[in-house]
C-alpha cells in the first residue's frame, strides 16, 4: 500500500506540535489587531447565530 492511501485511511492525523511554541502562551502578539477586534465587538456585537 502506498503512503498516500495509508494517510487517507487513518482516523487520527499525523501531527507533531513544536513544544518551543509554549513560550508564546499568555503573550499578546498583535495588540493593535486585538484592540481593533475588541472595538468592533463592542460596537457591533456577535452575530445572532452565536448568541442564541
Amino acid at each position: 500500500m502506498n503512503v498516500t492511501a495509508e494517510i487517507k485511511k487513518r482516523k487520527i492525523p499525523i501531527v507533531r506540535v513544536d513544544e518551543s511554541l509554549n513560550e508564546y502562551d499568555n503573550t499578546i502578539l498583535f495588540p493593535d489587531k486585538l484592540e481593533k477586534a475588541n472595538e468592533m465587538l463592542r460596537k457591533i456585537g456577535l452575530p445572532k447565530q452565536w448568541t442564541t
